[in-house]
């Protein structure tokens, strides 16, 4: 008889759980109505988790922040940092480097492959024509997206290479 009664408990809590469970596209669009990022971000990681999502309450959906909490949010330095953070220049020599050129290659692709006097070995990304020669001095720079640019004063063509050594 006490077995019956722990086992009928035991499924009843199990019952319990399982309805007050939200369905998992009921909890999708919970979260993507919520406007505050931060909230959204909790509610898609307690889905992922596999926990239950609860709606928000009255008072917390419209409880609006008050206007020093709201300039402390947008003056952060966080904020203020956002975007720009790969246009700071850290130190100059770093932008350009003036280098050698030692010796050439080309592979099967015809993408050059160039040695410097310093030891690093550079090579083409694509196959556009680049007029280099050995004992030429050159220069590679930092352009967009972390890559870097080959190429010399004489004239303005630059190639897109990648550092192999």
């Amino acid at each position: 008889m006490n077995k019956l009664i722990v086992i009928i408990a035991a499924l009843s809590c199990c019952f319990k759980v399982a309805a007050a469970a939200i369905p998992l596209e009921q909890a999708l669009e919970l979260c993507r109505a919520e406007q505050n990022a931060l909230r959204r971000l909790t509610c898609y990681d307690a889905i992922a988790d596999g926990k239950t999502v609860t709606k928000p309450t009255a008072a917390q959906a419209t409880a609006p922040q008050s206007p020093a909490a709201q300039q402390a949010v947008n003056s952060s330095p966080a904020a203020e940092q956002f975007g720009i953070e790969h246009h700071q220049l850290n130190d100059a020599d770093n932008e350009q480097l003036q280098v050698v050129v030692k010796s050439l290659r080309y592979n099967p692709h015809k993408e050059l492959t160039v040695e410097f006097a310093n030891g690093q070995i550079w090579q083409q990304v694509g196959n556009d024509y680049y007029k280099i020669a050995e004992g030429e001095t050159h220069f590679i720079r930092r352009a967009a997206f972390d890559s870097f640019l080959l190429g010399n004063d004489k004239s303005s063509r630059t190639v897109r290479v990648k550092r192999v050594k």
